[in-house]
């Protein structure tokens, strides 16, 4: 410690004397020779550069929380910290069928995969326009789709739009598709044997297709992929059955579940129909062949 005496007698004291009438200087160097000492404005206190680093840090993370209310919404992955409670995570992640980018490298819903091909092909079928029509549909809008994501979640799609456009037209093909089979596909009359066979096989394995990870937080698409998929076509049963679909399950819930009981029936009725036809009555089926 410096001092400069102004006067007085010396009262020795522990460590060495000092005088009474004395000036105080404090150091402006540190140990660090990368640091400097900054006064405080206004006060007697000083910072290093590091503390003052520290402070910044604080005034950085309360801004940062500042949400902008014209900011358009994003989807992205919920905050890490309710991926750790085991509650929560099925309100966010898939048990089945991955939807959209986030979960798409899942290796535990890769069974899903050949389903959603199998969606996609009979959709292309039954809305009957040109699948690469349906694709270039995508493929032309990626660059505003990929705006609908958090930039952060698509870093591995930065350079690769066509695996992107291609997940997007799968993916909005297998929603389109399950959703209208469940609302409103109840006439199989005059369907050819093999489509109709097709049909009643991916019915089956939709007994285990989760409708409701169509609904997860992070298991979505641009609602604008639909909307590409639909629009080369007039018919609008598509997208009638998803709208469907949405009321049913997120505004009258209770509905849902009779809803669930009453395709079940019809599934069943439509399958023994689809049985009579081709076992009990084989020269009939023949005939239709």
């Amino acid at each position: 410690m410096s001092s400069t005496e102004k006067g007085g007698r010396a009262v020795g004291v522990p460590g060495g004397a000092v005088s009474t009438d004395q000036t105080i200087t404090k150091n402006t160097t540190t140990n660090n020779p990368q640091e400097t000492i900054i006064p405080m404005p206004g006060t007697e206190l000083t910072l290093s550069n590091g503390e003052l680093e520290n402070f910044r840090s604080l005034d950085e993370a309360f801004d940062g929380n500042q949400l902008d209310p014209k900011a358009k919404p994003l989807i992205r992955r919920v905050p890490s910290t309710l991926g750790r409670h085991e509650d929560f995570r099925k309100y966010f992640k898939p048990k089945v069928i991955s939807i959209g980018p986030l979960h798409h490298a899942d290796p535990t819903l890769h069974e899903s995969k050949k389903l959603k091909c199998k969606l996609t092909t009979l959709f292309v079928k039954n809305i009957g326009v040109d699948r690469g029509t349906l694709y270039n549909n995508i493929k032309t809008e990626i660059d505003g789709l990929k705006k609908c994501y958090d930039p952060k979640e698509l870093d591995k799609y930065t350079n690769d739009n066509e695996n992107l456009a291609w997940m997007f037209f799968v993916d909005g093909c297998t929603i389109l598709q399950a959703v209208y089979m469940r609302y409103d596909n109840d006439d199989v009359d005059g369907q050819d044997y093999k489509h109709m066979s097709n049909e009643l096989s991916i019915k089956n394995e939709l007994l285990t297709f989760e409708y409701s990870d169509l609904f997860l937080l992070e298991n979505q698409l641009p609602f604008r992929v639909l909307e590409l998929l639909t629009r080369s076509n007039d018919d609008k049963q598509f997208m009638e059955a998803t709208v469907k679909f949405t009321d049913s399950t997120v505004k009258k819930p209770e509905s849902h579940q009779q809803d669930r009981s009453n395709d079940d029936k019809k599934f069943l009725e439509t399958t023994v129909k689809f049985t009579d036809d081709t076992v009990k009555k084989p020269e009939s089926h023949q005939q239709d062949r």
